[in-house]
């Protein structure tokens, strides 16, 4: 959690309060730091590409309550798994793991091998401090308490796949149909004051120890929301945040 949690009197939804605090967003310059693409409306749409907790009709941006934490979602990707045993996949391999196989015939191949990040990928990126709005409230998704309210609105959609409970693996799934629509059930709902909810507050599915925030740029919330021009990537030698989630996913970057 980054803070306490009020309980709303209306939803008993957990929530937290924006605060005007600051969080990180990594951003190409030719895309823009508040310019992420509509999702559809249509309820035939493909959600497969769509990211977590976004929502039909509307843009939605993701920030990270650290610059450590924006780097651990941007690069999760690149992760490689493993150690495997090439002996398990190949024939007459050697002891060799099989990752290093395959980086061994990407050299050869002039490829970047698997674990490599292309380091002028990142510095196509900029790193954005974005100040939340002063007021508004967005909603700590892993919270008992959300979990008892989404339990007890699970739309209609997931029941007809099926799902009858909502648990916290439910809203860590990597299935953005439901993920989305349990997303579209916090946005729907009614607030104290009459208001609805800034987007979720949520924990990276790369650790727990990263917390990111769903912005939904819905009524005006883009424009209550201060982003600064960006700084530049740093290679990783000046760049302790970069530097260290490279060295959790045991990644480098050329």
């Amino acid at each position: 959690m980054t803070g306490e949690v009020t309980v709303c009197a209306n939803t008993g939804l957990a929530l937290l309060p924006a605060g005007g605090q600051a969080v990180y967003r990594l951003a190409k310059p030719s895309y823009g730091v508040l310019n992420p693409p509509a999702r559809g409306v249509s309820s035939s749409e493909d959600r497969a590409g769509w990211n977590r907790f976004d929502l039909p009709g509307e843009q939605t941006i993701y920030c990270a309550s650290s610059a450590e934490g924006a780097y651990g979602e941007l690069l999760g990707a690149f992760k490689v798994g493993g150690p495997y045993r090439a002996q398990e996949y190949l024939d007459n391999p050697g002891a060799d793991d099989l990752y290093a196989l395959i980086a061994r015939d990407f050299n050869d191949l002039g490829v970047r091998p698997p674990g490599v990040v292309d380091i002028h990928w990142l510095y196509a990126h900029r790193m954005y401090t974005v100040a939340l709005p002063a007021s508004g409230w967005f909603v700590e998704i892993e919270h008992a308490r959300t979990i008892t309210h989404l339990a007890s609105h699970i739309p209609l959609s997931l029941w007809e796949r099926g799902i009858d409970e909502i648990t916290v693996a439910h809203t860590r799934s990597g299935d953005r149909h439901l993920t989305t629509e349990l997303a579209a059930t916090l946005a729907a709902a009614p607030l104290a004051g009459g208001v609805q909810a800034l987007g979720i507050h949520y924990f990276s599915k790369h650790g727990t120890h990263w917390s990111c925030w769903a912005v939904w740029l819905r009524e005006g919330v883009a424009g209550a929301l201060d982003a600064g021009p960006g700084q530049p990537v740093a290679p990783p030698a000046d760049n302790a945040a970069l530097a260290a989630v490279l060295d959790i996913y045991n990644l480098t970057a050329r």
